[in-house]
């Protein structure tokens, strides 16, 4: 489940993101669109809900960190694979609706590179950010082992944040930027 494309500027304007695809070598743009209210207004709804019930649950079926830890990290890995999954085949079915557009010119070039990188610093701040949150969930869950919100908390966190490092992909976009970058000299 590889990607072959990686994302290189976002305009905010127009909500339409630029991607390199690495197997067709061109550029494409797909539309974002903006985040909806109403998705908001859910998943805070569904945060309450579940906090709600989650908060007195206790788990019961080890007295062991070591072993809580464990299971922890499997179903980590199992809802990791399987939102993975999910993304990549819904990229995939949509791969018909890309855009691609020509080349950018040389002046082009260097701006999407400069804002290019821009956005990528503001993503590796918020996947740091993110990334120590994990940890902190992770130690939390360490000493109260037991506390089913916490268990659950640190599920979804370490997922969401190995997802947004698999759609994200910081190392290859930085490569690209670089290469990019050397194209316009």
């Amino acid at each position: 489940m590889r990607r072959t494309y990686i994302p290189v500027h976002f305009d905010k304007t127009i909500y339409r993101t630029l991607y390199y695809d690495s197997k067709e070598r061109r550029f494409f743009e797909s539309s974002g669109g903006q985040q909806n209210s109403l998705l908001s207004l859910l998943s805070g709804t569904v945060g309450v809900v579940l906090y709600s019930y989650l908060s007195n649950w206790t788990l019961s079926f080890t007295d062991s960190r070591l072993t809580m830890m464990l299971v922890a990290a499997v179903l980590t890995l199992l809802l990791t694979i399987s939102l993975i999954w999910l993304c990549w085949y819904i990229s995939e079915k949509s791969r018909h609706k890309w855009e691609y557009v020509p080349t950018p010119s040389p002046e082009e070039l260097q701006s999407l590179v400069r804002n290019g990188r821009r956005w990528l610093m503001s993503q590796v701040m918020l996947l740091t950010g993110f990334f120590m949150l994990n940890v902190f969930f992770t130690l939390f869950l360490f000493l109260f082992f037991n506390n089913g919100i916490v268990f659950v908390g640190m599920i979804i966190l370490w997922a969401i944040l190995f997802l947004m490092l698999w759609l994200l992909q910081p190392f290859a976009r930085l490569r690209l930027l670089r290469r990019l970058e050397k194209q316009r000299s």
